[in-house]
């Protein structure tokens, strides 16, 4: 967290009592705006991504 304070990002996490979370309103992620289907990160990907993990395909997430 004192990192991220030192570079102006430490809204991009939400921290509460024993959790911490991302908080990806704050965010410019290309992987969330492919979940939710935008055309300039969906174009910007050619191959499979991360095919060997189950969770990483957009299909298998609850956005």
């Amino acid at each position: 967290m004192k990192t991220l304070k030192k570079n102006g990002a430490a809204k991009a996490v939400n921290k509460s009592y024993n959790a911490l979370s991302v908080n990806p309103a704050v965010l410019d992620c290309d992987y969330y705006r492919f979940a939710e289907l935008d055309a300039g990160a969906v174009n910007a990907y050619a191959n499979e991504y991360m095919s060997q993990y189950y969770w990483a395909d957009f299909m298998f997430n609850d956005f």
